[in-house]
């Protein structure tokens, strides 16, 4: 294999694909896969090359492929030490690098008037998190992308954080219809949100992804515009074009937590978020550390906040309703 990229058009890729290396004593996980395949969701080997340069990680748990712009001369594939790859282009003067596979897996390595020569290991040891013969039938639905971000945010802060609960550890995805709906809980609160899907989708699917993969896709949004969701085969793939994150997907059977919400409520408050956060922040330092939390009670248009700490005392925030809303 042999490779032609710039600095610049690698470097911000890899800070993206290194958030799967693993920290695993086996070396095959610890390494990046380069390779010059063209399908971003066969096994991560190929033959066929467009051009460009494909870099992957996995720590069995997620995986992230990239694409980079660059200059394929001979087609191929292998893995390199990740950390000690990473460190190395960061001190690269910015030009072109030059990169040359040679036997025994060795790899050499040259930008400007530096030259490197470094171990690597075979790229069929590298685990595939896809299954080409079954995850590529999975059936993918579009959506905004900035849509997803928003959503996740929306509902990723209230999963769960205690391990013995696994399968609240992460946010149940269910794709229907047109519609994909997002919930997180942790037992104490609960947070649910849709969106619209740009494809109908042929068969409901639904998973618990991990809140580690969560986190990642989340930076991986921030700068992309449409993104493709599969939820197949105990596994969750989104794929923006340029990245793909593949995660496993979380054992066990999620709470039915729509049985929980009313149908019918009463009690409807509007008025201005931020306005509503300056007072729940300001009542909430007085809130019990253990068990924290906020009583609201209205009465007409009167809205009053309070929370009280045994230790320290108690405060109170009385606010009319229409103040909250102009």
């Amino acid at each position: 294999m042999e490779l032609t990229f710039r600095k610049e058009d690698i470097v911000n890729q890899m800070k993206i694909v290194n958030m799967a290396i693993s920290n695993s004593p086996l070396p095959i996980l610890s390494n990046l896969l380069i390779s010059t395949t063209n399908d971003p969701l066969a096994g991560l080997l190929g033959s066929t090359t467009d051009g460009k340069i494909y870099l992957a990680a996995t720590d069995l748990e997620i995986g992230i492929r990239v694409s980079v712009n660059g200059r394929v001369t001979d087609g191929g594939s292998i893995t390199i030490p990740a950390k000690k790859f990473a460190a190395m282009v960061k001190e690269m003067p910015d030009s072109e690098i030059h990169m040359v596979t040679m036997p025994e897996d060795k790899i050499n390595i040259a930008c400007g008037s530096a030259k490197f020569k470094i171990a690597g290991l075979p790229a069929d040891e590298f685990p595939p998190l896809i299954d080409e013969k079954n995850d590529k039938k999975g059936n993918f639905v579009s959506m905004d992308a900035n849509a997803l971000l928003t959503m996740i945010q929306q509902t990723s802060y209230a999963a769960s954080k205690e391990e013995t609960r696994h399968f609240l550890n992460g946010v149940h995805i269910r794709l229907k219809e047109k519609q994909i709906k997002m919930a997180a809980t942790d037992g104490k609160r609960l947070a649910v949100t849709t969106a619209s899907l740009n494809d109908a989708v042929i068969e409901e699917k639904q998973g618990i992804v991990p809140i580690k993969a969560i986190e990642r896709l989340k930076d991986i949004l921030i700068s992309s515009t449409i993104v493709k969701i599969c939820l197949d085969n105990n596994k969750a793939i989104f794929d923006t074009g340029d990245i793909t994150l593949v995660s496993r997907l979380i054992e066990g059977e999620y709470p039915d937590y729509e049985r929980i919400i009313p149908a019918e409520n009463g009690i409807r408050l509007t008025m201005e978020t931020d306005k509503l956060l300056s007072i729940v922040k300001r009542i909430g330092t007085m809130a019990n550390p253990k068990t924290p939390g906020l009583a609201m009670e209205t009465a007409g248009d009167i809205l009053k906040v309070k929370a009280s700490t045994p230790e320290y005392g108690e405060g109170y925030e009385e606010t009319r309703m229409s103040d909250l809303r102009k």
